[in-house]
């Protein structure tokens, strides 16, 4: 009996030395695959199934695992080297400003320097129409007489450029088949470019020492309208909390010199949106983040807007059964040190920064078609941005 059991342990040795082996060998002659997903997170890439769709022209190097494109990680890695590849011996891709972005003009050497974009080159000289790789038109100084006359190349991208929202700006009937990407707030743009954006600490401590606050709840505005939500709100809300007005509505301008101070020395900021659409989520949300001051926001709802930043960052009125509650939500923090602090713990590992709209969107725009290809067209934007 003593040989038997002996005889089994020794199989059991055997067969797990000879797993052992197989594993060794297995993982050194095969490579493993990675999702479509996880390597677009790693990477950085701009678009996980361009990768995907190119690797599943070769042959033996993707499969479908729960409906998600599976490539070999091989394929990815030389794909992505062939990219690079061509992005570096490529000649400079020129993008024409048709006309300026809220007719402001800027440097137009900012790609490289303040976005780090290489190989792009923007100029606002028309008679270079036909060798120009691409064109922005910004939505809100279209006009059908100061548009090209001249036949588009074949391969020339025409860019529309818009970050009103629907609201807030009028379609025009000639613009349906007219473009080839978007450049917009939203994130189903071709070119998405927000109001602002949360991004990591980059070095140093990551301790957050919040301003001095002297206001309890302030709030400017210069764009008065009564039909709009954030007003009817406002009226409500005052009725149970002092508010500091600023702004042309009130009679109270605020210089751009002032305005950082001005806000930082709120408690809280009235982050209330003109008109809310999904994703139009503007620098009233970004500003008051980023010169440490607690924004309550009107606009879309709560889930969107924490597919931007962390949602101990901000507080919804949406939040609150009635301006009522949400001012006695906000009387509680103010009494509450330790619980008003909670909505600056982001800050230990992020900071906020807001958008330079015009030469972001052109920067851009102008690395997006010298990185891509692809042939298209937006066949219905009026009913894709004004639906």
């Amino acid at each position: 009996m003593e040989f038997q059991i002996s005889r089994v342990y020794q199989n059991l040795l055997i067969i797990v030395a000879l797993l052992i082996c197989f594993s060794v060998i297995f993982y050194t002659y095969y490579q493993p695959t990675v999702s479509c997903l996880k390597w677009h997170t790693i990477s950085g890439s701009n678009s996980c199934s361009d990768i995907c769709i190119n690797a599943l022209k070769m042959p033996n190097q993707t499969e479908m695992v729960n409906n998600t494109c599976v490539v070999n990680i091989t394929s990815i890695r030389n794909l992505l080297m062939q990219k690079e590849a061509v992005t570096q011996t490529d000649p400079d891709t020129i993008l024409l400003i048709w006309m300026w972005p809220f007719r402001a003009k800027f440097d137009l050497g900012i790609c490289r320097s303040l976005y780090n974009i290489h190989g792009c080159r923007l100029t606002d000289d028309r008679s270079q129409f036909k060798s120009a790789h691409g064109v922005l038109f910004h939505h809100g100084e279209i006009r059908e007489n100061d548009m090209p006359t001249l036949q588009r190349p074949p391969f020339q991208k025409w860019i529309w450029m818009n970050m009103e929202s629907p609201s807030n700006s009028a379609p025009h009937s000639t613009l349906n088949n007219l473009f080839n990407l978007t450049a917009t707030y939203r994130q189903d743009s071709d070119i998405m470019v927000p109001y602002g954006q949360i991004s990591e600490k980059t070095g140093g401590s990551t301790t957050y020492e919040n301003p001095h606050k002297n206001k309890l709840v302030c709030w400017i505005v210069s764009n008065w309208n009564s039909n709009h939500k954030r007003l009817q709100y406002y009226e409500n809300l005052k009725q149970h909390i002092s508010i500091e007005t600023y702004g042309r509505s009130f009679s109270r301008p605020v210089s751009k010199k002032d305005y950082s101070d001005l806000v930082s020395s709120c408690k809280f900021y009235l982050s209330f949106e003109n008109s809310i659409h999904k994703d139009y989520i503007t620098e009233k949300l970004y500003n008051p983040l980023k010169f440490g001051t607690v924004p309550v926001v009107l606009g879309p709802p709560r889930k969107n807007y924490e597919e931007f930043i962390p949602g101990n960052a901000f507080i919804h009125v949406d939040d609150f059964s009635s301006p009522k509650e949400l001012a006695e939500h906000l009387k509680l923090l103010d009494q509450n040190e330790s619980l008003y602090r909670q909505y600056f713990t982001w800050r230990e590992h992020f900071v906020a920064s807001t958008t330079y709209f015009g030469p972001e969107h052109a920067c851009w725009a102008c690395d997006h078609i010298r990185r891509y290809k692809k042939y298209r067209v937006v066949k219905d934007l009026n009913s894709w941005y004004w639906s």
